[in-house]
């Protein structure tokens, strides 16, 4: 983009959605917030690339969905996440990797971003991201230079142990990262966890989730 005197070029934010959801349900709950910055922000939203099957979805209504599948009947919309659980006690997620290859994907073809924003899954992914761009990580395989920023709404780390190396170093992107201390799905200790692996964080609190 040419960018004539006085003119600043907007910041391009990739946005990644939470488990469960999808770009468009992330796009309407930050609606307000996108209209307030269309002068300084381009907002780019993506789809997970696995989508998740009844058995994968936490919830009360998990018994419900499987029941209207096994009858033949389609779910209401296509449910999607960065990946799910394989086993919880240890650790253990499938489908990251097809996340990491399409993020990567995305860098390459829509790129280049200054920033990342991440809600639940998606902050943990959006710190996955950063880490990995600013290791050179080879299974990041974009080009893409290092993000100036990331912001992460309710974030947490990843506990299998495939994963765990991408928090042996301080991530260096500025970061601010928010929450509610009285969230019931993503527990404040966690997001708290996320906050202390970047060297330069800021933090948002509320009470509400």
């Amino acid at each position: 983009m040419v960018v004539t005197t006085g003119e600043q070029a907007k910041l391009r934010i990739l946005c990644l959605h939470g488990y469960e959801q999808d770009s468009s349900i992330f796009r309407t709950k930050l609606r307000q917030h996108i209209a307030g910055l269309a002068d300084v922000a381009e907002f780019v939203f993506v789809d997970a690339p696995n989508v998740l099957q009844p058995y994968d979805i936490d919830g009360m209504d998990n018994l419900k969905r499987a029941a209207a599948v096994r009858s033949g009947e389609s779910l209401d919309r296509t449910i999607r996440g960065w990946y799910w659980l394989k086993s919880a006690a240890p650790e253990q997620v499938c489908g990251l990797e097809t996340s990491v290859e399409f993020l990567a994907s995305v860098l390459r073809d829509n790129g280049p971003f200054d920033g990342v924003l991440g809600f639940s899954q998606g902050g943990l992914m959006a710190a996955v991201l950063c880490a990995m761009l600013e290791n050179r990580d080879s299974a990041l395989d974009s080009g893409h230079p290092e993000l100036k920023f990331a912001i992460i709404a309710s974030g947490y780390k990843l506990d299998d142990s495939r994963w765990t190396y991408l928090y042996e170093q301080p991530l260096r992107t500025p970061s601010l990262h928010m929450y509610g201390v009285l969230d019931t799905m993503i527990h404040v200790s966690k997001s708290i966890d996320l906050r202390r692996a970047f060297a330069h964080s800021v933090e948002l609190s509320t009470l509400g989730a």
